[in-house]
Parts: structure tokens; C-alpha cells; sequence
């Protein structure tokens, strides 16, 4: 889910999923952030009916824990460890190859713009961000629940 949306970890505890309208809104951190839409790719849409469904929220408990699970989910697995981070360093790179625009990219992820143009001018609503992110294939086929 996180590989595929671009919130930090903490910005799962309280942000707003619209299972109708197919979107995340939320975030943590900045101005820019707080408050951002980012849709739910249609690969992550299971696992995250599932979620709400199952807890009523994204996040059942502390970051920090997920953080120590996440370790022992990889170690036990034989994988590299990582950090919840490093899945908003994954989506950045998505993005970027397969051609979702800079702009989108930006916006998505929460990070500010530094021209008046875009700042104050760039409108994009959440079906112009769907297609942005549906640039980005399903990398796992069938995931789990």
C-alpha cells in the first residue's frame, strides 16, 4: 500500500480513506502534505477494503511497531531490510519510470512547489491524478488480503 501511495508511515494513523470516490486524503508534516489526495491505485484497492474493513482504519497500532514488524517480516523472509521510508522512496521512483507527470509526482508525495506557477495555478483534480497513477502497473499480480 505504501509502495503505491507515497504517505509516510505516520501519516496512516489518521488519514481519510473514500472507499467511493477511491481516494487517500491526509498526510503529515508540511503544508504542503497535510492535506493532499492521493488516489487508491487500483492494485492496492483490495488490501486497503481489506484494511478498513478488518480495523476501520489504515493503521491498527503505533508506527513504531509496524517499523519492528516490518523488520522481522524481512529478516524472517531472507530479504534486505528496509524502512516504512523507503516505500516513499519506491513511489517516487515508480512515478518517475513510468512517466507519471513531474508535477503529479510532486503534488502526490506532498512536496511543495517552488514556482508561483505551479503553486498557485496547478489544479489537478483526484481523476487527473487517477490517470497519473494508473501509469504505474501492478508489480505483484494477486496480492494478498
Amino acid at each position: 500500500i505504501m509502495c503505491y501511495s507515497g504517505y509516510r508511515i505516520s501519516a496512516y494513523g489518521n488519514i481519510t480513506v473514500n472507499l467511493e470516490e477511491k481516494y487517500f486524503q491526509g498526510g503529515v508534516k508540511t503544508k504542503s502534505s497535510k492535506n493532499r489526495i492521493v488516489p487508491i491505485h487500483s492494485c492496492i484497492m483490495p488490501l486497503v477494503e481489506a484494511r478498513m474493513n478488518r480495523y476501520g482504519s489504515m493503521l491498527n497500532y503505533a508506527p513504531g511497531n509496524f517499523r519492528i514488524d516490518m523488520q522481522k517480516f524481512l529478516s524472517k523472509n531472507g530479504m534486505d531490510p528496509h524502512t516504512p521510508h523507503d516505500c516513499r522512496h519506491t513511489f517516487s521512483f515508480l512515478c518517475e519510470k513510468y512517466g507519471v507527470n513531474e508535477n503529479d509526482r510532486i503534488r502526490m508525495l506532498g512536496h511543495s512547489f517552488k514556482t508561483v506557477t505551479n503553486s498557485v495555478y496547478g489544479h489537478r483534480d483526484v481523476e487527473d491524478l487517477r490517470t497519473e497513477i494508473e501509469k504505474i502497473p501492478c508489480l505483484r499480480k494477486n496480492p494478498c488480503c
